[in-house]
């Protein structure tokens, strides 16, 4: 038997799992996996968003995250993934440059999903013009109806917390 299908079998198992909301049982598959075959770099996606939406060891999940960008640098998710941790650590200098380097030099990510985070740091950092102008401009690389629903109340909730000479510079864009 060919062990990098017998792997790729236990990977889409553990996303079974995390989907149907089994994470121990999806962590030890992955933990297996990683055992054997250390390079496998979707195992550690996976591993790195279960230390982070479920453990809180965002130690752990950096470091998985990292592993999986090294190990499957084509496999866009832990790029999103390791985006989303930097922002909610409010890393922002690393986040943006990370951003930076993700949109100039990976193939196959959602750019709108990017452009949203840059939003979000501009909001947390109260730069309310640049938060929605990156929120706007994350609409033209949407697609889901969910996304654009949610940059819509991004762009209110940003406005409502402008001033009214922000307001007014608004019509200018």
């Amino acid at each position: 038997m060919d062990n990098i299908s017998f792997f790729e079998n236990q990977f889409i198992k553990a996303d079974t799992l995390i989907s149907e909301g089994n994470v121990s049982e999806a962590k030890a598959v992955l933990e297996e996996i990683l055992a054997e075959c250390p390079d496998f770099g979707k195992a550690h996606n996976h591993l790195g968003w279960i230390y982070c939406m479920r453990l809180s060891n965002y130690e752990k999940a950096e470091y998985h995250y990292k592993l999986a960008i090294k190990f499957d640098p084509k496999y866009p998710a832990p790029y999103i993934n390791y985006t989303y941790l930097l922002v909610d650590l409010a890393r922002y200098a690393e986040a943006k440059d990370f951003i930076s380097n993700v949109m100039g030099n990976v193939e196959g990510i959602d750019k709108s999903s990017y452009l949203s985070e840059l939003g979000r740091i501009a909001e947390f950092e109260g730069s309310y013009i640049q938060a929605y102008r990156y929120y706007k401009k994350s609409l033209h690389f949407a697609f889901s109806k969910t996304f654009i629903d949610n940059m819509n109340v991004n762009m209110t909730r940003v406005k409502d917390k402008m001033s009214t000479f922000e307001k007014l510079k608004l019509n200018f864009i």
